[in-house]
């Protein structure tokens, strides 16, 4: 379960960690990103109707490439967190952290005993028990990531407490949600919405964690990179798609008149 491990490695060590966002359940679009050269996945499972199953096949995919996998789960109280880790995920991304206490809520569901509540599996990550079991849970809470999505102005007010948590380990400004929440539908460029992807990142550096970013295209990357933030959400796969697909319709267009 080295791969696991990748993403964190990377922040830790500093070096800027390139992600990719999967919305489609195939596990190849996981293998050609390691191909590609990335370090890490992030499966949706808050928009989309990614099953157990279909998940389990994805983590393992991510494994066998050497890339560490994150899961957007639906909520802070989703019932998917447990299951999402005990598969083998490397951590969470929770949307919609709007308070303290829906940043807490996550911890508890992600976090063993006395932090949270987790429950204790000898599974695949405890090698089906073919491992040191009562150390288990306090190294799995060492090397699990919970990332708090920030979406809205309320949640913005508190990413400073938000970041402090004991068990947060990153925020991530969902740009998207933000813009909508101000009333500018998918205006991801607009000034207040880099002012709080500044805040945000500026809010991990004043509390030793970890900023992620959902870049929009390379010309994001210089200020992202001069903000601090390391974990870089590149791309995702339906648009890769959408838009190969559609330059290759367009080189079809001159011999179709």
């Amino acid at each position: 379960m080295s791969a696991r491990l990748r993403l964190r490695r990377c922040l830790e060590a500093g070096r800027p960690a390139g992600g990719l966002f999967v919305s489609i359940p195939a596990p190849e679009i996981v293998e050609i990103a390691a191909v590609a050269g990335f370090d890490f996945v992030l499966f949706d499972l808050e928009h989309t109707l990614i099953d157990g199953a279909a998940l389990e096949h994805l983590l393992a995919a991510a494994d066998r490439a050497g890339l560490s996998a994150l899961v957007r789960v639906p909520d802070a109280r989703s019932d998917r967190i447990l299951p999402c880790l005990d598969a083998g995920a490397a951590g969470i991304v929770v949307p919609r952290v709007a308070s303290l206490a829906e940043a807490e809520a996550a911890v508890v569901r992600a976090r063993h005993a006395p932090r949270g509540r987790r429950g204790v599996n000898a599974g695949r990550l405890g090698r089906y028990g073919d491992t040191d079991l009562p150390a288990l849970p306090a190294r799995l809470d060492a090397e699990t990531l919970v990332i708090a999505m920030i979406e809205c102005p309320d949640g913005l007010a508190e990413a400073g407490a938000i970041a402090g948590l004991d068990g947060i380990d990153g925020l991530l400004l969902g740009a998207a949600d933000y813009a909508q929440s101000l009333g500018l539908p998918w205006q991801t460029r607009a000034p207040a919405v880099i002012a709080a992807g500044t805040a945000i990142a500026e809010a991990c550096r004043a509390a030793g964690r970890h900023a992620f970013a959902i870049a929009r295209d390379a010309s994001d990357l210089s200020r992202l990179r001069d903000e601090g933030t390391l974990g870089l959400v590149l791309a995702n796969d339906r648009g890769l798609l959408r838009r190969a697909l559609t330059e290759t319709r367009r080189e079809l267009e001159p011999f179709a008149r």
